[in-house]
């Protein structure tokens, strides 16, 4: 893949996630731009007829990814066929959806074609990780200093404050933090980074779990909580040259934790005399928008899966095409289920919803199997806080499986013909042996 378009690539996907910055309420904002001049970079390509010359020449288990996406793809468009001729879920409800779902797998046949190996792969997760994470280190430290900017408050009310950044949702910003924390330690493990860039790196890292923790999910917090651990006592039996990365990464999580504890409401309310009265210029305007340790209050979600679940039995191999089908009071009562997999499979059905599972399923075994566990806990985190919130219709979560599933494929099929040296195994994260 091209500079400009990892470039173009990882731009996109993170502002996509800020979305306060889509003008007048409407469903593409400035990610969105960016996203689609990446595709129309590669679209010449594609016209040309090189979308099937470049295919060719890739492992068949790429080829077999385009092919999948666009298998889940018709799926939901039989879906919305059922839907509609029901009378349950017509056109006008599921449009917009549709091109949402459109929109994302573009992106992600984009970054399969444009993606050359694993080590190129690696790159473009590099590029996301330090990218997110220095935009997302920056907009808290700027909220923690002024709670706003320009005309955008940094915080969101409700069960708590919480930090929302440039999102209308705080989950929003969750769902590009959950993640990062995993990719970070694949790259502190696979960069020959000097000691300025592992500084750099810490520094970062340390922020941006303050960052996600400040933004009050409680799924980000049980997953963090749950994962992080599980990752590094798994890496100990995966990998032997892991001393330095596990100590650069443990220095990240203390400081990490130690920078959530300093921002919390009896800290913040102790030092907030320092804000109002010695450093006026540079405090909150509001002081109470810096209380962090509310967090987000799981509202009915078994009742909503409870009726997703009946929406299921009513349509149960195609389902109703996508759009708020579960409800608080019954199902079809315009409400969504806030389970990526129940949403994703009242639109498509149990088969809609097997073929996506079984896609994530390889994904993670291939990872754990190729000893990149770092990547293994990444997906699976993504995948755990999608059970939490509907998250398909966002680009980051189809172009993060997406880019796992190339990385995993490229190294699982060089290493299936030929083996792997420990210098290859090297350069793209894996383990040989």
């Amino acid at each position: 893949m091209k500079m400009v378009t990892r470039a173009l690539l990882a731009a996109g996907l993170i502002t996509a996630t800020m979305t306060r910055l889509r003008p007048f309420e409407t469903p593409f904002g400035v990610g969105e731009v960016l996203l689609l001049l990446f595709i129309l970079v590669v679209l010449p390509g594609w016209l040309q007829g090189a979308l099937r010359h470049r295919l060719a020449a890739k492992p068949w288990q790429h080829v077999s990814l385009v092919g999948c996406y666009a298998a889940l793809f018709l799926v939901l468009m039989v879906g919305c066929w059922q839907g509609n001729q029901s009378g349950l879920n017509p056109y006008a409800g599921s449009v917009r959806d549709m091109l949402a779902y459109a929109f994302c797998f573009l992106v992600s046949a984009g970054i399969v074609v444009n993606s050359d190996g694993p080590g190129d792969v690696a790159r473009t997760l590099r590029d996301l990780t330090w990218v997110g994470l220095s935009v997302s280190a920056i907009i808290w430290i700027w909220a923690i200093a002024f709670g706003a900017l320009g005309e955008f408050n940094l915080w969101y009310g409700g069960y708590g404050v919480r930090f929302t950044g440039l999102a209308i949702n705080p989950n929003q910003n969750a769902l590009l933090l959950v993640s990062l924390p995993f990719l970070l330690f694949f790259l502190l493990r696979t960069s020959a980074a000097g000691l300025w860039e592992r500084r750099f790196g810490i520094a970062v890292g340390a922020v941006g779990l303050a960052a996600g923790w400040s933004t009050g999910s409680a799924a980000l917090r049980f997953i963090w909580i749950a994962l992080i651990p599980m990752m590094i006592m798994a890496g100990m039996f995966f990998h032997s040259e892991l001393q330095r990365a596990r100590r650069d990464y443990a220095l990240t999580v203390g400081l990490g934790a130690m920078l959530i504890f300093l921002s919390s409401e009896s800290m913040v309310s102790r030092v907030h005399y320092l804000f109002d009265d010695v450093l006026p210029g540079t405090g909150t305007m509001n002081a109470e928008q810096m209380m962090l340790t509310g967090g987000a209050g799981w509202t009915d979600r078994l009742t909503l899966w409870e009726n997703a679940w009946v929406v299921l039995q009513g349509s149960p191999v195609f389902g109703y095409g996508p759009g708020a089908l579960s409800g608080m009071s019954g199902p079809f009562g315009g409400s969504e289920a806030h389970n990526s997999l129940l949403d994703w499979m009242m639109a498509t059905g149990f088969l809609g919803g097997v073929v996506l599972t079984a896609l994530v399923s390889v994904v993670l075994w291939r990872s754990a199997r190729q000893g990149n566990i770092e990547l293994f806990f990444a997906l699976l985190a993504l995948w755990a806080f999608s059970m939490a919130h509907h998250v398909l219709r966002h680009p980051w979560m189809w172009a993060m499986l997406t880019l796992l599933a190339v990385h995993a494929g490229g190294v699982y099929s060089r290493k299936s013909r030929a083996g792997s040296t420990r210098n290859d195994a090297k350069a793209d994260g894996t383990c040989a042996g």
